[in-house]
């Protein structure tokens, strides 16, 4: 199956196959989105899905620990690290 990730920063779409690692996709796809550890440890890879948080992997203990201090009050981030794509989404890098 193939899905959409729209890249609200770069104003680019890309079509790739479902089930992906959100970093893989970066890393074939450059983006706005910058990568750090990769591990869950430093939140520099933190985006906003604008659509589609429901066809990414659930939040697991690790990471939801880390956007609780990083953005409290939003539950539409995630760790790009973290995600593997299982829909169409769209994402810009969260302020």
């Amino acid at each position: 199956m193939i899905v959409s990730i729209h890249f609200e920063d770069d104003q680019k779409t890309v079509q790739v196959e479902a089930n992906q690692r959100l970093t893989k996709v970066c890393d074939e796809h450059p983006s706005s989105i910058l990568f750090g550890c990769r591990c869950v440890a430093c939140g520099t890879c933190l985006i906003e899905v604008v659509s589609g948080i429901e066809n990414l992997t659930p939040v697991m203990d690790e990471e939801r620990i880390l956007l609780d201090v990083l953005a409290p009050d939003n539950t539409n981030v995630r760790l790009a690290c973290q995600c593997v794509v299982q829909g169409d989404i769209r994402i810009r890098v969260a302020d």
